[in-house]
């Protein structure tokens, strides 16, 4: 096996030790434009490339894809023309133009690779439990839902100065909206697709960024569907990642800071057992690029190909589009 990596920030680098681990035969080819080598590639014994090009002299597997969001497009477009199979961090793409292009070039090369786009809460034990609950008709039908994330961005990486992270700069994919697209990648996972969008953002002075801090969405899925919410923010002082469905037949609500998923009907309530690792979500990187690789191997689709990964992109970009200020 053989991984070509694009991005060997804090999520490139997760990835890199997830597939050391998977498989210990795991070679690693960097894609660096500057051709620059350092420690990590040094400790992997790993070649640089200057260019996708150049990378695919190494015949690698599979393409992971971990760059900022916003450079997405540049390296996938030519991957899909090589055919080359692909692991694509969350979001895929970050603007329209982006997004069309890249559905034009999975059309026009009847591009067929495995794929798996890294939106890794679908991994989540719990969140599967939720899905299972929501499927099966536990709550009957639902008709409204809100999906609520946010942590004080100073907080999120103490490490760097949340000034100049890419969630700061709109231009490289920052902002609440795509920062957090797992709430509305849930959003489409549990509910399935919204026929109309509302969106209301807003910046907070106090944390001196240029991308909006605070995101409010309404969703619809038609005269006789589920109506459901989306906040978002970068302010929270204490994390904050809370799922509520009110259906017919009674209420779920999924809190991962809580760790807990419980149950409201006319019988009171129960708390769901999710099991030890219910909520464990350092676990679901390994179990997604798990899934990756059986797919590579198997030629068996996965679970969030592209084509899925696009779509929860496309939801997030006609929030943006539709978004304005109070």
């Amino acid at each position: 096996m053989r991984m070509l990596v694009a991005g060997t920030g804090s999520i490139g680098q997760r990835h890199i030790r997830n597939l050391r681990a998977l498989d210990s035969r795991c070679e690693f080819v960097l894609l660096r434009a500057d051709g620059r080598e350092d420690a990590l590639s040094r400790e992997l014994g790993a070649p640089v490339a200057r260019t996708l090009g150049q990378g695919l002299e190494h015949a690698p597997d599979a393409l992971l894809l971990a760059t900022p969001s916003a450079l997405h497009a540049e390296l996938l477009l030519p991957a899909i023309a090589a055919g080359l199979p692909m692991y694509v961090e969350k979001p895929v793409v970050t603007d329209r133009t982006h997004l069309e292009s890249v559905r034009a070039a999975l059309a026009d090369r009847d591009y067929r690779a495995t794929t798996l786009v890294g939106c890794n809460l679908r991994f989540l034990p719990s969140l599967r439990r939720l899905r299972h609950l929501v499927l099966s008709g536990a709550i009957g039908r639902v008709a409204r839902a809100s999906f609520e994330a946010g942590q004080w961005l100073p907080d999120w990486r103490p490490s760097q100065d949340h000034r100049q992270s890419y969630s700061a700069d709109p231009t490289r994919g920052g902002g609440v909206v795509l920062d957090l697209v797992h709430e509305i990648d849930a959003a489409r996972w549990l509910l399935g697709d919204f026929t109309r969008v509302a969106a209301m953002t807003t910046q907070v002075p106090a944390l001196e960024i240029s991308s909006e801090a605070v995101a409010c969405a309404l969703l619809s899925a038609g005269p006789r569907g589920p109506l459901a919410t989306i906040a978002l923010d970068y302010v929270a002082r204490r994390p904050l990642r809370r799922y509520q469905l009110v259906g017919e037949r009674g209420t779920l609500v999924w809190d991962l800071p809580a760790r807990t998923l419980h149950l409201d009907n006319t019988e009171g309530r129960e708390v769901i057992d999710c099991g030890e690792g219910g909520f464990d979500v350092a676990a679901t990187y390994p179990s997604a690029m798990e899934e990756f690789l059986v797919a590579l191997a198997s030629g068996a689709p996965t679970t969030q190909p592209i084509e899925e990964g696009l779509a929860s992109a496309e939801l997030a970009i006609r929030i943006k589009e539709q978004a304005c200020s109070p």
